[in-house]
C-alpha cells in the first residue's frame, strides 16, 4: 500500500485514476492543478507523486524540481500526451522515475508502482538491519561466548575488510545467516546496498530473472526493462543462502560474474560490469556434491576462498543457558528459566540448531502458567532421558534398523512439540517439507493422503 498524490487537471482522468488507484488499495489524494499540487507536497510526504506534465499553476516539471528539493527519494512519474525525447531525457535528467505516454495501459502503471514497492521495502529493511547491528557492539546478531563462538567471530572480523568471497558452512538452524550479517556489518561496503537471496526458495527461471534482470519483451509478461539484484547491488553484498541447491545451469552463471564480474541480462546482450562481494552459505558440504556432479569443481574453489564453518549447537553447549535467556527475552516475556531448567537444556543434543532451542523457548513462554519456567514445563519428549535426541540402543538390531528407530522415534516426538505442525517441524529439524512428509509416511506416522 502507497500514499499517491495524483496530479491532473482533466477531471475525467483524475477521477478514473483515482478509483484505480483505491481499488488496488492504494490511499490516494488529488489535486486538480499544479499549485494545489505543490502545496500538498509542501504540507506532506507522499510515497509517490504521479503527475501530469502540462498543468495550469505549475507544470509538471515544476512538480518535479519541487518534489526532488523537498524530498529526493520521493519518486515522481510523469504523465503526457505530449510525448517527446527531449521531454522524456529532460524529466530523467531532473530525476523522474519513468515517464509515461498516454493514454497508458493501467497494467504499465501498476508496473511502476509494484518497482516503487520493493526499492521502498528494500530500503526499509536495510534501515531496520543498520539500526539492529548498530545495538550490537561486538559481534551484531550473534549470540556465543564458548570457545568454538569466540574463534569464529575472530574469523569474521579479520575477513570482514578483505573483498574475497566467503564460503560459510553449517547444519540448518546453526545460524549462517547472522554471520554473513556480521561480516557485512564490519566490511568497509557496510554503507552500501545489503542483498540476501535464498537459493532454495526461487525457481530457476525467477532466480535467473531476479537476480540477472531481464530486458523488455525477454518473455511473456516481461513489459518493461527489469533491473536484477547484481546491478541493484553495485558496490556492496550479495549473500546466496543455500547455494547447494544452486542448479548446474544457475552455476555456470555464477562463476562468470564471480570471474570477470560482468553479467548480461536476461533476453539481452549488453555486457554489465558489476562490483559486488559475495558471501554463499552451504548446509552441506560442497567437496562432497563434486564426485557426483552435482557442483561445478571450479565454482566451489572459487567461492571457497575463505571458508567459515558454524558450529551446531550441541558443540557449544555452554552458549545454551546465554541463548535461551535471549529468547525468552526476545518473545517479550517476563518469566524466568529455573536452574535446573537450564541445566537440562544443556545435556540435549538439538537436531534442530539455534532454531529449535528457539522454538522450544518460545513455546514454553507461552504455556507456562508461572512466572518461572521450570523442568516440568518441558514438553514429554524434552524430559525423557536426554530428549527427543537420546542416542537409542538396541543390541539386536543391525545399524540400519538402529538409526530407522531413532529417526521414527526422533520424528514422531517433534510433531508432538510442535503439535503436528509440518512446516514447524521441517524447520526445526532442517529438512525440506516434502523430504518431512515423505519420512512422515516411511515410518507410519501419517498417511498418503493427509495434509
Amino acid at each position: 500500500m502507497l500514499n499517491i498524490l495524483v496530479i491532473e487537471d482533466e477531471q475525467i482522468n483524475r477521477v478514473t485514476l483515482a478509483k484505480l488507484l483505491r481499488h488496488s488499495d492504494h490511499i490516494v489524494q488529488t489535486a486538480e492543478d499544479g499549485l494545489e499540487g505543490l502545496k500538498l507536497i509542501r504540507e506532506r510526504s507522499w510515497d509517490v507523486i504521479l503527475t501530469d506534465l502540462r498543468l495550469p499553476g505549475a507544470d509538471g516539471m515544476e512538480i518535479l524540481r519541487f518534489s526532488k528539493e523537498k524530498s529526493a527519494q520521493t519518486p515522481v512519474l510523469i504523465m503526457t500526451a505530449y510525448a517527446t525525447v527531449n521531454n522524456a531525457i529532460e524529466c530523467l535528467k531532473l530525476g523522474a522515475f519513468d515517464y509515461l505516454t498516454k493514454p497508458f495501459e493501467p497494467e504499465e502503471l501498476f508496473h511502476h508502482l509494484r518497482r516503487i514497492q520493493e526499492i521502498k521495502t528494500l530500503n526499509s529493511e536495510n534501515e531496520a538491519l543498520k539500526a539492529s547491528l548498530a545495538e550490537l557492539k561486538v559481534a551484531p546478531d550473534i549470540i556465543g561466548q564458548s570457545e568454538p563462538m569466540h574463534s569464529l567471530i575472530e574469523k569474521v572480523k579479520m575477513v570482514a575488510d578483505s573483498e574475497h568471497t566467503v564460503l560459510i558452512q553449517g547444519a540448518s538452524g546453526t545460524g549462517k545467516e547472522k554471520i554473513a550479517n556480521a561480516i557485512q556489518s564490519f566490511s568497509q561496503r557496510k554503507e552500501k546496498p545489503y542483498i540476501i537471496v535464498n537459493c532454495s526458495a526461487l525457481s530457476e527461471t525467477l532466480f535467473e530473472t531476479e537476480m540477472f534482470g531481464h530486458e523488455k519483451g525477454a518473455f511473456t509478461g516481461a513489459i518493461k526493462q527489469s533491473i536484477g539484484r547484481f546491478e541493484r547491488a553495485k558496490g556492496g553484498t550479495i549473500f546466496l543462502d543455500d547455494i547447494d541447491d544452486l542448479s548446474l545451469r544457475l552455476q555456470t552463471k555464477l562463476l562468470r560474474v564471480i570471474q570477470e564480474g560482468e553479467i548480461e541480462r536476461v533476453g539481452g546482450t549488453e555486457v554489465i560490469n558489476v562490483d559486488v562481494r559475495l558471501i554463499a552459505a552451504t548446509k552441506v558440504d560442497l567437496k562432497s556434491l563434486l564426485s557426483s556432479g552435482q557442483f561445478r569443481e571450479d565454482l566451489f574453489y572459487r567461492l571457497n576462498v575463505i571458508k567459515l564453518e558454524v558450529p551446531e549447537l550441541h558443540e557449544r553447549p555452554s552458549d545454551i543457558p546465554l541463548l535461551a535467556s535471549y529468547f525468552l527475552e526476545k518473545a517479550n516475556s517476563e518469566k524466568r528459566l529455573s536452574p535446573e531448567l537450564i541445566k537440562h537444556l544443556t545435556k540435549l543434543s538439538w537436531p534442530g540448531n539455534v532454531r529449535e532451542l528457539e522454538h522450544l523457548i518460545m513455546q514454553m513462554s507461552i504455556f507456562s502458567k508461572n512466572d518461572t519456567i521450570e523442568l516440568a514445563d518441558l514438553p514429554e519428549s524434552y524430559r525423557e532421558n536426554e530428549g527427543p535426541t537420546a542416542v537409542l540402543a538396541e543390541k539386536d538390531l543391525s545399524l540400519m534398523d538402529q538409526v530407522s528407530l531413532y529417526e521414527a522415534t526422533l520424528l514422531k516426538d517433534s510433531m508432538r512439540v510442535h503439535r503436528g505442525k509440518q512446516q514447524e517441524v521441517a524447520d526445526a529439524l532442517g529438512m525440506p517439507r516434502t523430504t518431512l512428509r515423505s519420512k512422515l509416511i516411511k515410518h507410519g506416522l501419517i498417511d498418503k493422503t493427509s495434509e
